[in-house]
């Protein structure tokens, strides 16, 4: 089942998606650093390939024809990294190649003798006869030195502001690769806000209460599900200080907590409040009329997460809440406003617990 069938349409939520955007002040400049450089930063995880860039698509005989150019001294087309530095000040940075991973995998590959995806031995194939069957050990020391030394241009890219963001990482994906997909916010959010925070969020998101709640046996192919935890726990945690727009507010509760130390803490809120959910209103509480409503499920899960215990009247009382003129009219309509935020869930609480 697709998000279009568990995720009601709501259309200030969808308005809230464009809300926002910044202007960047980006620095680029070019580097030529060799291959074995390259590779050597490949190991140490300093170049690395974010989770949405696309997998390994290229066949085994192009990227064959990519080595055979390198050994013949061809130009090759540049690629472009995004300097990402360490969020906590640590001074590290990281480059996140935005375009050119299938050049650099397929180097990498060959010096590895593994072709990807399948890591399968990498001799080469429909190359010239000098180089054909080949794998890298089978060149000669002088071959393996040309290869080594061959340079290739990188574009590097630094945004400079906004600060402490790195959003434009996906503006510029986007624009180098037209014919894609756009991302949602929680698939950049799982690149751009990697570490144990966001892992447990995806860990969370096949708790077997949870993908009832959802009302889908496995996770969403474009992560709409984990936004939804993601969602739940920045309200649980700071709704006092809601600011609009809601992408940006649950952007900027993972990128705090990216690096979170004990991240099952927050899992547990979220597991606890979903069997409770679940335990009191049954499978699939928030498809209110099709599929969830969000603003529904942001402010009872908040409710039900901020009591201590459960009244023995809840499901009547849930069925009051969602016929209340009020509630309806806060969770249908300007649902990512702060007074309507604030108002909806403030709502829940009373109506659910007092």
């Amino acid at each position: 089942m697709e998000a279009d069938d568990v995720i009601e349409r709501i259309e200030s939520e969808e308005e809230d998606l464009d809300v926002g955007s910044p202007t960047y002040r980006i620095r680029s400049y070019p580097s030529d650093p060799d291959l074995e450089t390259l590779h050597s930063r490949w190991k140490r995880q300093e170049l690395t390939i974010p989770e949405f860039q696309r997998g390994f698509v290229w066949k085994p005989a192009q990227a064959s024809r990519l080595i055979e150019s390198f050994l013949m001294g061809l130009p090759i087309p540049g690629i472009f990294v995004f300097v990402q530095t360490d969020a906590q000040g640590g001074g590290d940075s990281t480059q996140l190649v935005i375009d050119g991973q299938q050049r650099l995998r397929s180097v990498f590959g060959f010096f590895e003798d593994k072709l990807p995806p399948s890591g399968s031995h990498f001799r080469l194939t429909g190359v010239d006869e000098r180089w054909m069957g080949k794998k890298y050990t089978d060149l000669t020391h002088g071959e393996q030195t040309t290869l080594l030394r061959s340079v290739l241009r990188v574009v590097n890219i630094e945004q400079r502001d906004p600060p402490n963001d790195s959003s434009s990482i996906y503006k510029i994906f986007e624009r180098l690769n037209t014919g894609g997909t756009t991302l949602t916010p929680q698939e950049i959010r799982n690149s751009s806000c990697h570490g144990p925070f966001n892992d447990m969020l995806v860990d969370a998101n096949n708790y077997p209460a949870w993908r009832e709640v959802f009302g889908s046996a496995g996770p969403d192919r474009r992560m709409r599900d984990v936004e939804l935890i993601a969602r739940f726990l920045a309200l649980c945690e700071g709704h006092e200080s809601y600011t609009k727009p809601m992408k940006e507010f649950i952007t900027n509760y993972m990128a705090r907590h990216q690096k979170e130390a004990n991240p099952q803490t927050y899992r547990s809120v979220f597991t606890d409040t979903v069997q409770r959910l679940v335990d009191s209103l049954g499978t699939r509480p928030f498809h209110v009329r099709r599929g969830i409503n969000v603003a529904v499920f942001d402010s009872v899960m908040v409710a039900f997460a901020k009591s201590a215990s459960t009244p023995t009247d809840i499901a009547e009382r849930y069925q009051a809440l969602k016929v209340n003129p009020s509630f309806v009219d806060a969770t249908t309509a300007g649902t990512t406003d702060v007074d309507t935020v604030r108002e909806r869930l403030e709502l829940a609480r009373q109506v659910l617990f007092e």
